[in-house]
């Protein structure tokens, strides 16, 4: 976006917080026919994902920011009213959705592709909320892009040119979005791909967005983030399970 001051307003990011996980909610139901699922499966498998996925975002965000809770020692409402981390709620969501499948026996790839689908989008506009919330912000940075906050907003600094990463890592997901959905509508058969996808690449935009980030906050360990050390498991995990099963497919052709 064009260099500028921008006046924030934090209500912004409860509002596209929301509206990402209506948004995606709501594509979830329209393409949940190709695999063959109720819709209210969608609804109600939705319920244990997002309960998952609070509890995560909260307990990741308290775990990674015990030393700053320590010495500002805020109140319980301001603790619960801020504060979340996407991968703790990932890793939530997920849980809280496995619960769901195994509970009524139902197919993990399917509701698992769904959601892989899905969550970049309501992800993307919550970054959007990110940059009008004042937080994730990027590094100092003259130029194109860039902005400025004219007044008090979320952790962001006052008066100083910043890189708009959140805007950036926002269309990195909405273009991860595009994807999932075109590979989910030409899929045949093959599932668990849009999953293996979306933990691929969504590490690898993660991994790299997070050097321009100018906010201390979110915990450093050594030289990477929390959210790089994550991100490294992640792909580590990814291509540990490639070699897995290209070997398991070999043993059949050997025999």
């Amino acid at each position: 976006m064009p260099k500028g001051n921008l006046t924030m307003n934090f209500s912004a990011y409860g509002l596209l917080f929301a509206l990402g996980i209506a948004i995606s909610a709501i594509v979830a139901i329209l393409i949940c026919k190709k695999r063959n699922i109720d819709r209210y499966e969608i609804v109600y498998s939705g319920v244990f994902t997002m309960a998952g996925a609070v509890t995560g975002a909260k307990l990741f965000f308290l775990l990674v920011s015990i030393k700053l809770i320590i010495e500002t020692k805020p109140g319980i409402f301001d603790l619960i009213r801020g504060g979340f981390v996407f991968y703790g709620g990932l890793v939530g969501g997920m849980a809280g959705l496995f619960i769901y499948v195994k509970k009524y026996k139902l197919d993990a790839k399917d509701f698992f592709d769904i959601f892989a689908t899905v969550t970049p989008l309501g992800h993307a506009l919550g970054r959007v909320g990110c940059f009008f919330g004042g937080c994730c912000y990027g590094i100092p940075h003259e130029g194109f892009p860039s902005y400025t906050y004219a007044s008090a907003t979320g952790n962001a600094p006052v008066g100083v040119s910043l890189l708009p990463i959140q805007l950036i890592e926002a269309g990195c997901l909405f273009l991860l979005f595009i994807t999932e959905l075109f590979v989910f509508i030409a899929n045949k058969g093959k599932k668990g791909t849009e999953s293996l996808i979306y933990i691929t690449a969504y590490p690898t935009i993660r991994f790299v967005t997070e050097f321009f980030r100018g906010d201390i906050e979110r915990g450093v360990f050594g030289l990477l983030s929390t959210s790089q050390w994550i991100s490294l498991i992640l792909i580590f995990c990814v291509i540990v399970y490639e070699i897995i099963m290209r070997r398991r497919k070999r043993i059949p052709s050997q025999n």
